[in-house]
């Protein structure tokens, strides 16, 4: 988090990125994680035992990817 920056700043960044999502959560994994993330192109970008998991991972994957965008 930046300076300056408060916790609902960095949550709305997160829900910001969650809807330019170029990534899809299917479950078809082992049972153990059944939740992949999986790119358009349908490169795997993980598995997670909760679709929960799955869904903060992919917030993540493309908060970082549209960090430089600023």
């Amino acid at each position: 988090m930046k300076e300056g920056e408060t916790m609902t700043d960095w949550n709305e960044e997160l829900l910001k990125a969650t809807e330019m999502t170029t990534a899809v959560i299917r479950k078809d994994g082992s049972k153990s994680k059944p939740y992949c993330i999986y790119s358009k192109s349908g490169k795997g970008l993980g598995c997670y035992p909760t679709r929960k998991q799955a869904e903060k991972r992919l917030a993540q994957i493309e908060m970082f990817k549209h960090m430089d965008d600023k």
